[in-house]
């Protein structure tokens, strides 16, 4: 019996310990020109900024990045992982809500 009390502690413990703020956030597109097509095996360029408290709120965080898309205008990157003079790290996501603009 006290074994089963301490496995829910040891997990719940454990869970707090590891609830961190992200140093990254993957984000997937694809990309299309003005007329719909696909931009296919070509180099873009994409600024990312995270907004705090509305869709037209202040940025806390900006950087860009230059993909290359794939043969289905598919980018991979990662937010926090591009050129920028911000601290992704810094941002204090309790202070939320927090919106993305690309």
């Amino acid at each position: 019996m006290r074994l089963l009390l301490l496995i829910p502690i040891f997990l719940i413990n454990t869970w707090y310990i590891s609830a961190q703020s992200p140093n990254k956030m993957s984000f997937q597109a694809v990309i299309r020109d003005s007329t719909g097509g696909l931009v296919a095996n070509q180099s873009v360029g994409l600024r990312m900024s995270i907004l705090q408290g509305s869709v037209s709120g202040s940025s806390v965080f900006t950087e860009t990045h230059s993909p290359t898309t794939n043969s289905s205008g598919l980018i991979s990157i990662e937010i926090g992982g591009g050129t920028t003079s911000d601290d992704f790290s810094s941002i204090d996501w309790s202070n939320g809500p927090y919106y993305l603009k690309r």
